[in-house]
């Protein structure tokens, strides 16, 4: 991705103390490089850009609920562009939802809340039946 930032002199992402691994992603005029894992309430949440995309991998679904709305835990600046980054959503190795730019979410999510977010049912399915509900 190119970063289409107007900051010319700004500071290139290899003088700021990330991991080696994370890549960056653009984020409106933003380029940001995200490598972090936490737990939440003992479950483990990790957040990670990487191949042009965002993905947020937890233990259980129950973890992922409780995060609320991915972009009221972001900055600003941040947030308001959101809906513009790919967003990979993981339970253990199943991916169980996605946000992509401009396909909208489906009624189901809308029902249950969780709009941006696209629900993959096979995925969910699978999380569940693996116990990771």
């Amino acid at each position: 991705m190119t970063d289409r930032s107007p900051r010319d002199r700004s500071r290139p992402t290899e003088d700021v103390d990330t991991d080696p691994d994370a890549e960056a992603v653009a984020v409106g005029d933003l380029r940001v490089a995200v490598d972090v894992e936490a737990t939440v309430d003992g479950d483990r949440l990790a957040v990670r850009s990487v191949d042009g995309r965002i993905d947020v991998s937890a233990d259980s679904l129950r973890t992922l609920g409780r995060l609320g709305s991915l972009r009221e835990a972001v900055p600003d600046r941040i947030g308001q562009s959101i809906d513009r980054v790919p967003i990979g959503v993981h339970v253990g190795d199943v991916e169980v939802g996605r946000v992509d730019p401009d396909v909208p979410a489906g009624p189901l999510a809308r029902a249950l809340g969780v709009a941006p977010v696209r629900l993959d049912l096979g995925g969910v399915t699978a999380a569940v039946l693996r116990g990771r509900w």
